[in-house]
């Protein structure tokens, strides 16, 4: 019988700021966490950084937040670290045991000054993996306890369209600070739908 795959995922709002704080409550909870800057290289090593704020090296730059106390650095350019089609460097994986995907909030660019979001998620197999699976609970209990609801609004009257928050969708402190309405700043996920948080 095939082992269950779990694939969890959260959509975030989040600034730099967010971020940086983001990775010092997962440095507090966890003793062994980095952040790679997740883009083409052009050598075998990973750049690691201290923070997901730092992980910018490239336009299209996203995470992967790894517990090296389950995949070790030197583990991850071994097994995660594969050479791009035509000698175009290297890229490396997103999720695998100890991994966590990061996607970063932008600006969108079908709404000028909101922001548009990003991802949390994961993959991998409970039953044969235990250790990332309690690191995956971990990340997202630190995320939530972090994070404030989303609620959806009409952008063109400053309404709540319900007064229940959305169930996928949550903010970091500073992101929902910024985007909170103010002069046509809002969160959104589409040309079609956008947020505050509170």
């Amino acid at each position: 019988m095939t082992a269950k795959v779990k694939l969890p995922g959260i959509e975030v709002f989040m600034s730099k700021i967010d971020e940086d704080n983001f990775s010092k409550a997962l440095g507090d909870y966890f003793k062994e966490i980095k952040f790679i800057d997740n883009y083409v290289w052009d050598t075998l090593d990973p750049p690691v950084r201290n923070s997901i704020s730092l992980c910018y090296g490239a336009i299209n730059s996203n995470v992967t937040i790894i517990n090296s106390d389950i995949t070790s650095i030197s583990d991850y350019k071994n097994n995660y670290v594969f050479p791009r089609p035509n000698n175009a460097g290297f890229s490396g994986s997103f999720v695998g045991k100890g991994l966590v995907q990061f996607i970063h909030s932008k600006e969108a660019d079908f709404a000028a000054g909101c922001l548009r979001n990003g991802t949390i998620s994961a993959s991998y197999k409970p039953a044969k993996d235990p250790e990332t699976e309690a690191f995956v609970k971990g990340v997202w209990k630190i995320f939530k306890k972090g994070a404030k609801k989303v609620y959806a609004i009409n952008r063109e009257t400053g309404e709540l369209y319900r007064d229940k928050p959305e169930t996928r969708y949550f903010a970091w402190p500073d992101a929902a600070k910024i985007y909170d309405g103010t002069d046509g700043r809002y969160l959104t996920a589409t040309a079609f739908n956008f947020y505050i948080a509170k």
